[in-house]
């Protein structure tokens, strides 16, 4: 899969960093000294920890060097490394106080053994707090299923670029791990001005890995028939506009 596009990213900035705010202020009462930002991107949410937790040591990682690119030029007061998870896990040093993860680890396979791993990464009395998209609740990718499963676009569903589990598992497997945890989910009902921009919100998330499979005569006819099937879906609102729905998954976890 290409590299990610950290503008096409932040063409919703404000949008994708109000999840992060909202975690943060559901752990605003800790006091960290050492904190891991796993999936940093370009640096928004390792800023809001930042803001919140100034003593703090903190450190962002993430995979993608043009998401790294964008964090150091952005903010270069902070500490960003390339790392891969949860290869990289055992190359940190130490133990941090706060694991943070704001829409990251539902690219990563395996949670069963990927939550325990980061979870062992904590001190005594540290937090894991994560959030991802309730990808089995959103309304754009049941959509995007029905068309990868037509004879026209049948070759995009090999793709299984998420690997998240449902809230009840993740409960059993924080049951296992910590006796003082928390899972919620919230609906956030962002504006978008057309069709096209709820195209252009998921070309910097979820469509990247079907935009790539495709050739570049196939990409345009994709997109059009995404952005039909949409417009049958997502009505115009009174003011002309588009509501996109994003459910997403919170969950905290104290060692």
């Amino acid at each position: 899969m290409s590299d990610w596009n950290s503008n096409q990213y932040m063409k919703f900035g404000a949008e994708r960093t109000q999840p992060s705010i909202d975690l943060i202020s559901r752990i605003a009462d800790s006091a960290p000294k050492r904190i891991l930002d796993i999936g940093c991107g370009p640096g928004n949410s390792t800023h809001r920890l930042a803001e919140q937790f100034p003593d703090a040591e903190i450190l962002g990682v993430d995979y993608s060097e043009d998401m790294l690119k964008k964090a150091k030029a952005t903010y270069p007061e902070l500490k960003f490394e390339q790392s891969c998870m949860p290869d990289d896990l055992d190359k940190l040093d130490g133990k941090f106080d706060l694991i943070f993860s704001n829409a990251c680890i539902h690219w990563i396979p395996d949670h069963e053994s990927l939550i325990p791993a980061i979870f062992d990464k904590l001190g005594n009395g540290g937090v894991l707090a994560v959030q991802i998209p309730y990808i089995q609740k959103a309304p754009f990718y049941r959509l995007l299923n029905l068309l990868v499963n037509t004879v026209e676009w049948k070759k995009l569903s090999s793709i299984h670029n998420f690997h998240n589990l449902m809230p009840e598992d993740y409960y059993d497997i924080l049951s296992g791990l910590s006796k003082n945890f928390n899972i919620w989910e919230t609906t956030y009902y962002h504006t978008v001005e057309s069709h096209g921009g709820v195209i252009e919100w998921y070309k910097g998330s979820g469509l990247r890995p079907y935009l790539d499979m495709l050739s570049d005569k196939e990409r345009p006819e994709f997109i059009a028939d995404l952005t039909e099937i949409i417009a049958e879906n997502f009505p115009h609102r009174d003011n002309g506009k588009i509501i996109l729905k994003m459910p997403r998954l919170f969950f905290t976890a104290k060692k």
